[in-house]
């Protein structure tokens, strides 16, 4: 096993060699490894500008901030002002989904684990004010269900923004002060921001337009929203990120010497909570918990619109990494840096998402066949057509997705066998980033139609 401080000049030149031959305009990777730090740092923040990255740049971190989200919502649980398992509404008094089952049913545990049900990516903007979250939960009482709450799992966008909303409700504060109070800034993290004046401040990496066939183009506008705070809106350098990481890696304890965390509270968030049907993965609360090797991997892929991130954390081996990129093309970069990471650092393997479950021989032509037909879910329809034992999978985004510039895409997956609940899986490369997209169909059960996952999300079938 390699010390970190002899693995520097080998994580410089792999960020360098690997984002060169992707293409990827910029990217920052960090290592944490028993309380050594290094960061890596390639390339350029914008096309455009030509402004190089900085090992202090500031990188959309997506998803990621799910995690700081769940954390706050852990300090709040520990203070008695919000319970996991009481439900929200009961909490939360303005909460109301269409179903009225769901409403009364739905808790903060369901919304941390992405079990609640509800359609997931509502993905509004509901302006820069205060009162954002307010009137972001205020929209969501025509919101329908992709699934009864606690039958299933699905990635969930709009549980974070309600976690959002009741966290300013326990508080007293707005999402943006009570992440910068309560977390960021005891943890020393000055430059972790979720406003785009407060970015403007710093190096800002912007995003890119970057296929497999064309070169990288600046995104034309932020993207982000103030509602899209708690589920998605943090933008953090990466030595940041390695601080927040090392908070869950020292049982809630932050750099200073200041406890803001329970121990527990740690354990518990890194505890199985949900069963998932995507291959490799269990869901904890608010982190993805994904085997490496024989060790435990706690982390969570980000994609936001022309930027990739990615975070890990091994508590055993007490070693975190993190990339981020400002490209689509950062996800193949992402996956490659942790493959190496995990080999070099700590001698496992880190599974790839694509991985096949096995070698497709229980999976023939007629069972392909058989999952043929439209899927659904808010803002995108799925289309799964079989040729002679392959998928084509034809995405076609509409609303929201469509509005922010996501185009239909075409995947050709190949079934690589069977799951959980003979769940059927299929592996195929996104021929816009080149990165491997796992494909898994469920079958239908005496209260659910059949449903497909793609990109965690579940779309019902519906044809």
């Amino acid at each position: 096993m390699a010390a970190l401080d002899s693995y520097r000049t080998r994580l410089d030149a792999l960020v360098a060699e690997l984002a060169g031959e992707l293409g990827v305009p910029g990217a920052v990777c960090g290592v944490l490894l028993d309380g050594e730090t290094h960061l890596a740092a390639w390339g350029v923040t914008n096309v455009a500008t030509g402004a190089p990255v900085l090992p202090t740049t500031l990188f959309q971190i997506g998803s990621i901030t799910k995690v700081y989200t769940a954390t706050l919502v852990m300090q709040a649980v520990h203070a008695g002002v919000i319970a996991l398992d009481e439900p929200v509404r009961a909490q939360l008094q303005e909460f109301m989904v269409a179903d009225p089952g769901a409403t009364i049913e739905i808790t903060p545990r369901h919304l941390l684990t992405h079990t609640s049900g509800i359609e997931g990516d509502h993905l509004i903007d509901t302006g820069w004010n205060d009162d954002a979250l307010a009137r972001y939960v205020a929209t969501l009482a025509g919101l329908g269900q992709l699934h009864p709450t606690d039958e299933a799992y699905s990635f969930c966008n709009t549980g974070y923004g309600v976690l959002g909303r009741l966290l300013e409700v326990a508080t007293g504060d707005d999402f943006d002060r009570a992440l910068r109070r309560r977390l960021t800034r005891p943890l020393g993290c000055r430059t972790t921001v979720t406003l785009p004046q407060h970015a403007l401040l710093h190096s800002v990496a912007v995003g890119h337009r970057h296929t497999v066939a064309d070169p990288p183009t600046r995104q034309p506008r932020w993207t982000l929203t103030r509602a899209n705070g708690p589920m998605g809106g943090v933008v953090a350098p990466a030595d940041d990120l390695l601080a927040f990481a090392a908070l869950h890696l020292d049982e809630g304890r932050a750099a200073s010497g200041v406890d803001l965390l329970a121990p527990a509270d740690v354990e518990a968030m890194q505890r199985l909570h949900a069963d998932t049907p995507l291959p490799g993965e269990s869901q904890a609360l608010g982190w993805t918990v994904r085997p490496w090797g024989d060790l435990a991997s706690l982390g969570l892929d980000a994609d936001t619109f022309g930027q990739r991130a990615a975070l890990r954390l091994v508590p055993e081996r007490r070693f975190a990494a993190s990339v981020m990129a400002n490209s689509p093309r950062g996800g193949v970069l992402a996956q490659a840096l942790l493959g190496h990471l995990a080999a070099d650092l700590l001698d496992v393997t880190a599974p790839d998402p694509g991985d096949p479950v096995g070698d497709g021989a229980d999976v023939g032509v007629n069972d392909v066949a058989a999952v043929a037909g439209t899927y659904d879910r808010l803002h995108q329809k799925v289309t799964v057509s079989a040729d002679r034992g392959r998928m084509q999978v034809r995405t076609e985004p509409s609303g929201v997705l469509q509005a922010l510039g996501v185009g239909p895409a075409v995947l050709d997956a190949v079934p690589t066998g069977r799951g959980e609940g003979a769940a059927l899986t299929a592996v195929g490369t996104d021929p816009t980033t080149g990165q491997r997209e796992v494909v898994v169909v469920v079958p239908a059960t005496a209260t659910q139609p059949a449903g497909l996952y793609l990109g965690g999300r579940l779309h019902r079938r519906v044809a």
